[in-house]
Formats: structure tokens, C-alpha cells, sequence
């Protein structure tokens, strides 16, 4: 295996974003490594046939360690990434030269009907878990690390608020076999893993003995929040006592340990505030220098599978059926024992479905700002939802913030044409977008 190698690991991390930029400066001493999230800083070129990066230079100022976190190729699905995105990582990751990237085992994309050119499902779903899903993440993983000039590669455990489906593999089976077959290493985000125990999926105690830790190179750590009955990985603030607890009782066993992040969404910066998010940095930083205590070799992974096969264990129909539902698509009928099981589900399908909404809205509204702040003065908050909902049900989710903003001034320039100064607002905001990414 093409093991990550800087004696004694990197450290305590964050994952970057401007408002983080104060606690990042290697004076403060808080953290190690930085960690960026890569696609968050493309936007399209103007052919349409790749993207412009700005990852490099929002780090340049920063003499840390650098690690890319990609979160545009996720390697559990059918769909590749579009085209243009692996020649920009290679540059990102060329320029950066990281210790190792990592992915999400999760699907972003699908075709609707067979043949069809894939969509954005606007939001991380969670892979099928079954054999065929196991071989086809394998494929993808070894594929995307080829293509990074064999740069090592992680996976990060996924959440998935979905019940467990009929004869599915356990979740800490499914990335066992995953990243033992891929012979990859794995970013174990405990957030993730704590919520999915909540919403009623493998509890933390199982999946953490299904998975080999050995071949666990980073922990995330983040704080979530309740909504719609879910307890969500919504980045939403500081990291709560349970969940450290949980990374206490398992740093001392994770023998190839490279980095411990933390993870906060920028919007979240001020409401948790700079101060404690720097005291949260030390008690990782005591997490950190516990490591390497009471690792025992013999301790072999637990990996029982169901003794029935999955009713739904092909990606691309698992897939289509998840990506329909989620973007208001016509979905595939379900007539076998997984009937039930999609009927259980409608709490969290309803929940995705917000969760892509919010997602959309807010990539508008950065990327589309003056049009955005027209439509809520004429509009109000309710109107301009109202309008957005009417988009959404006409438009899919798209690529990026760029192409998301782009797709709606073209709704908007047909469905609103007689507003006053929209068109102004939309010339003026594409003309900034075509400037970033010329």
C-alpha cells in the first residue's frame, strides 16, 4: 500500500475558510495542518470544459502542511465527476503537493433514465451497500488515484440518514471491504459515524470494531444539530463532550494517525466564536498527543453480513431511485420487499429534499448577489422562496455555485422578464462570474 509517510503525522487541522484565517497563522501555534476543501474554490471556465482554481492561491499565505479534501468526485457512484474536474485537482494537489487526498464514499450524481447524461443530486447521498456497490467504489477509487499520479488516497466513512435497507451490509462492513479492496486508507469522520448511530444505524461501537483502524489516517470532528427529527452533520459549531469522549477512547488505537480536524461551516464561525473554537484547538491538541498508547495488533475487525441479499443492491438503480426522489423526479416503482423499507423512508427523503433546497438556495445567493438582494427587496423572504421553489422544480441541481447562478438567471429571464432592474441585476452579476473565471 502507498502509505502517506511524515514521521510523527501532521496534527491537529481545520478545514480553511476565511473567517478561520486568524487561528490558521502558524504564530498562534494552534494548528498543524490545513485542510481545504478544493472544488469550493473552482469555478467554471468560460468554454464550459474545466475549472479555474483558487485553492492555492487563498492558502499561499499560510506555511502549513496542506491537505485537499475533495468533495466533488465522490467515488460511490456510477457517474464520474464532470468533465474537467480530475486535470484540476491534478493541479491543485500539484501545486499543494498534500500528504494524501481524500473522498467521499457517496454519490452526487445519476442518470435519471437509462442513457441519459448524468444530474446533480444537489446534496451527498449515501452509496448502496451491498457487493456490487463494494466492487464498483473499488474501481472508482483506483481509477481517481491513477489519475492523481498514484498520490495516496483516503475514503471518509459517510452519514446517511436513510433506515437500513433490506439485507444491506452494515455500514462499518461496507468501508471494511471497500477500503481493504482498494487498499486505501480511510478518514474516519466521527461526527458522521455518531450520526448515524443517532438517526438509528449502526451504533458507534460497532462500526468503530467493523473497520480496520489501522488503515485509519484522519479523524474529523465536528458539531451537529436536530432538525426535522434527524440529528444532522450540519458543521454547525463546537464539538460536544459525548463525541470527544468517543475520540479519547480511540486515538491510543489508531497506530498510522496523521491528522485529527476539526470541521465548522463559515457561517457557523461567529456563533461558535474565535475564542472557543482556539480552546476547542487545545483539547484536540491533548486528543492528538495521545496516540499511539494501547494499539494491540491482534485485534481483528468484526465483519458479519446479512444473511439475505440486499433487495436493491445495483448502484445505478439505487441511485436513480435516490436522486429522483431527492430532486422532485419521477421515480422508479418499487414492487419487492424494499416496499416497506421506501415507505419508512419518507421522513428522511423529505429531509434530503430540504437539505438540497438550502443548498441551492445558498449557492444563489453567493454567487448571485445582487440578483438575490433585488428579488428579497420586491419579494420579501417568503416571495423570493416561492420563486426559488418554482426554479427548483423546473431546473435540476447543478455542478457548481457558478452554473447553479447561471441556470437561474436564465429561469429568471423568462419567468420574471418585466421585473423592474432585474435584467441590470443578471447582466451584472454574470459579468462578475465571467471575470472570476476568465
Amino acid at each position: 500500500m502507498n502509505w502517506p509517510q511524515k514521521p510523527g503525522g501532521l496534527g491537529v487541522g481545520v478545514v480553511w475558510w476565511p473567517p478561520l484565517d486568524a487561528l490558521c497563522r502558524e504564530s498562534e501555534g494552534l494548528v498543524d495542518v490545513v485542510e481545504a476543501e478544493p472544488e469550493a474554490f473552482w469555478v467554471p471556465t468560460p468554454d464550459g470544459l474545466g475549472f479555474r482554481s483558487f485553492v492555492g492561491e487563498a492558502l499561499s499565505h499560510l506555511s502549513q502542511p496542506k491537505l485537499l479534501h475533495s468533495v466533488g468526485a465522490p467515488v460511490g457512484g456510477t457517474c464520474i465527476a464532470p468533465d474537467g474536474h480530475a486535470n484540476a485537482l491534478a493541479r491543485d494537489v500539484a501545486e499543494l503537493r498534500p500528504l494524501y487526498v481524500s473522498e467521499h464514499l457517496s454519490v452526487t450524481r445519476f442518470r435519471p433514465q437509462s442513457g441519459n447524461a448524468p444530474v446533480s443530486a444537489g446534496f451527498m447521498l449515501p452509496a448502496v451497500q451491498s457487493g456490487p456497490g463494494v466492487n464498483l467504489a473499488i474501481a472508482n477509487i483506483r481509477k481517481h488515484r491513477t489519475a492523481l499520479g498514484d498520490m495516496p488516497l483516503a475514503v471518509e466513512t459517510g452519514v446517511s440518514y436513510l433506515p437500513p435497507a433490506p439485507g444491506e451490509w452494515p455500514d462499518g462492513a461496507f468501508v471494511r471491504a471497500v477500503a481493504e479492496g482498494a487498499d486505501c486508507g480511510i478518514l474516519l469522520d466521527l461526527h458522521n459515524v455518531l450520526c448515524n448511530a443517532r438517526n438509528g444505524r449502526q451504533s458507534v461501537s460497532e462500526f468503530c470494531g467493523s473497520i480496520p483502524i489501522e488503515r485509519v489516517w484522519e479523524l474529523h470532528l465536528a458539531g451537529g444539530e436536530t432538525e426535522h427529527g434527524f440529528y444532522l452533520d450540519a458543521h454547525s459549531g463546537l464539538v460536544e463532550p459525548e463525541l470527544m469522549e468517543i475520540a479519547a477512547a480511540l486515538v491510543p488505537r489508531l497506530p498510522h494517525l496523521r491528522a485529527i480536524t476539526f470541521e465548522i461551516m463559515p457561517e457557523r464561525v461567529a456563533g461558535a466564536s474565535l475564542p472557543e473554537i482556539a480552546r476547542q484547538l487545545g483539547r484536540i491538541r491533548d486528543l492528538w498527543n495521545s496516540r499511539h498508547r494501547v494499539y494491540a495488533k491482534d485485534i481483528s475487525p468484526s465483519h458479519i453480513l446479512p444473511s439475505e441479499d440486499p433487495a436493491l443492491d445495483d448502484p445505478d438503480s439505487w441511485e436513480r431511485l435516490l436522486g429522483s426522489a431527492v430532486t422532485g423526479l419521477p421515480q422508479p416503482l418499487i414492487q419487492d420487499r424494499s416496499a416497506e423499507w421506501w415507505r419508512s423512508a419518507a421522513p428522511a427523503l423529505d429531509l434530503y429534499r430540504m437539505l438540497v433546497g438550502e443548498g441551492r438556495a445558498s449557492a444563489v445567493l453567493s454567487a448571485a448577489p445582487r440578483t438575490t438582494r433585488l428579488l428579497l427587496q420586491d419579494c420579501g423572504s417568503a416571495g423570493t422562496r416561492r420563486i426559488l421553489a418554482e426554479y427548483w422544480r423546473k431546473s435540476p441541481p447543478q455542478y457548481t455555485a457558478v452554473d447553479e447562478a447561471r441556470a437561474f438567471f436564465r429561469f429568471l429571464s423568462e419567468a420574471e422578464a418585466a421585473r423592474r432592474g432585474l435584467q441590470e441585476a443578471i447582466s451584472l452579476d454574470t459579468a462578475e462570474l465571467a471575470e472570476i473565471g476568465s
